[in-house]
């Protein structure tokens, strides 16, 4: 999947053209937010399993060939994803897990080019223990665009004071960065509450009423993180 692309769906679109400080916060308010976004999909990724791949060797057209040279892997808490075009390096990494690594659960999706390695399950404790941790990210993402706000606003009073703009277009800005700021959080939160869906499955419950109110987001964008 290209998570680039699929991000472009979520940045802040605004029917008018913005202000100079906000279109500068707007930028910046985003790196953050496809930041976040990385960071929360891959918690639950271990090192080890990330690279389990880097000393695999399949056979590709009756020639040795490195298998991350066909093959993306993503991680999840129970499972391994591997994606790759090319039956082939697919038919051998899996032979590879089995034989090298000891994995013995499979499915694949020939369509997708997935094949998906099954994990041993977390206790109830584990998955508590990362979904305490995307809330601890979630809460740091909050600090960094509220601090990228804060420093826009410093910026604005500074032209004020300085003449280069006048209130009128001070006010229309910060009502701008207002409405992004709200954009990114809505949709950071929604990004969250999608990793501790997977993690939690049936222990996860919405109580917010913040939160209930992104259970139509949460449904719409679950695909993300799967």
């Amino acid at each position: 999947m290209d998570y680039e692309f699929e991000l472009e769906k979520f940045d802040f679109k605004s029917k008018n053209e913005l202000s100079s400080f906000s279109d500068a916060c707007e930028s910046r308010l985003r790196d953050r937010f496809n930041s976040f976004f990385h960071e929360v999909r891959q918690t639950g990724s271990s090192e080890e399993n990330q690279n389990i791949l880097l000393s695999a060797k399949v056979t590709v057209d009756n020639k040795p060939r490195r298998a991350l040279d066909f093959a993306q892997i993503v991680v999840e808490p129970e499972q391994i994803n591997i994606f790759s075009n090319n039956g082939q390096a697919l038919a051998g990494i899996r032979e590879f897990l089995k034989t090298e690594k000891g994995f013995t659960k499979f499915s694949d999706d020939p369509r997708m080019g997935k094949l998906i390695v099954k994990l041993p399950k977390l206790t109830f404790d584990n998955k508590m223990e990362l979904s305490n941790a995307i809330d601890g990210k979630y809460g740091t993402f909050l600090k960094n665009i509220t601090g990228v706000k804060t420093q826009t606003g410093t910026q604005i009073k500074a032209g004020l004071t300085n003449e280069f703009i006048d209130g009128k277009e001070a006010t229309k800005a910060g009502k701008e960065i207002d409405l992004i700021l709200a954009h990114y959080r809505k949709w950071g939160r929604t990004f969250a509450l999608c990793k501790q869906k997977l993690i939690l499955a049936r222990d996860f419950k919405l109580e917010k009423e913040e939160d209930i109110g992104l259970e139509k987001n949460i449904k719409q964008t679950l695909y993300l993180f799967q």
